[in-house]
């Protein structure tokens, strides 16, 4: 199902991490790897005429200067990943970021983008190149954030809601769950808020969505074995977050938002925003369909 892979590469650690998760992906699922270094320039027009000439020569020297230093960095990655039989090719552009690694993960024919979560002093926030590729790339995106010890991809959640267990995070999860012998946990969070329910009301709430969730997943006939939980919480995304850190999970996949009848090109969802920002583990993001 994945056969290409492309990993976006900014130098840093948390690039170096992703690179990890994208080796095991590559090495399961026999896929290529292309590694792409974006030299940024922020500007989507050309600013050429608006520095002094001496000033755009510093800029063009620079860029020079780094495309060659990348162009060695990741030459000499795809040296050691095609020493252990990975197909790895390279990729140097120059542009808006978000925008080149959107534009060659489609040049290339790519069915996952990953990335790193971002840099040192964005460790608090997601990204802004993260979640600008996350709102914008028609392809499924992984954010990395590396657990402590070995890489493993065993055990994976997707969080869903009532109204749409056949889109398509748990369909993309299903063709991987059958590629890579995944353990695959529906989840979804009855949110309560601040409401101080008796509990015997939770519980009727609570079971009711279980049978529910399990109806339906039964009925979409993924063709996998699909662990279906529901737990209560004080809104969805910390639901989601205390469920990935209790129970072990390596990786959890979810739409941008909802779905339904609402649809936005560059829309991500506030939950998925803040499980991608602070999920203890990779997420992978889809648009629903």
């Amino acid at each position: 199902m994945i056969n290409k892979i492309l990993w976006a590469s900014d130098g840093s650690t948390d690039s170096l991490d992703a690179l990890e998760y994208v080796e095991d992906i590559a090495n399961r699922c026999k896929a290529q790897i292309v590694g792409l270094y974006v030299i940024p320039d922020y500007f989507e027009v050309d600013m050429k005429d608006q520095f002094p000439k001496q000033e755009y020569d510093l800029i063009a020297k620079w860029i020079k200067e780094t495309e060659s230093r990348e162009s060695d960095r990741l030459n000499n990655i795809a040296r050691e990943f095609e020493a252990k039989g990975y197909s790895f090719k390279t990729r140097i552009s120059q542009g808006v970021p978000h925008l080149q690694i959107i534009q060659a993960a489609e040049e290339e024919n790519s069915d996952l983008i990953v990335l790193g979560k971002g840099r040192a002093q964005e460790k608090l926030l997601l990204g802004a190149t993260a979640l600008k590729v996350i709102r914008r790339s028609p392809i499924p995106v992984m954010v990395a954030r590396k657990k402590p010890g070995p890489i493993k991809i065993e055990n994976v959640l997707v969080p869903t809601d009532l109204y749409n267990i056949a889109s398509r995070d748990l369909l993309f999860t299903a063709g991987l769950a059958k590629d890579l012998d995944l353990n695959v946990t529906s989840l979804n969070v009855v949110e309560i808020g601040n409401k101080k329910y008796p509990p015997e009301v939770v519980e009727r709430l609570r079971g009711n969505s279980y049978n529910n969730l399990t109806q339906k997943v039964a009925e979409a006939k993924l063709g996998i074995k699909v662990n279906t939980v529901v737990k209560t919480g004080k809104n969805a995304f910390k639901g989601i977050i205390s469920y990935a850190s209790e129970n072990d999970i390596d990786l959890i996949f979810m739409n941008t938002y909802g779905g339904g009848e609402f649809r936005r090109e560059e829309f991500i969802g506030s939950v998925a925003e803040r499980v991608v920002q602070e999920a203890p583990c990779p997420v992978i993001t889809v648009k629903p369909e």
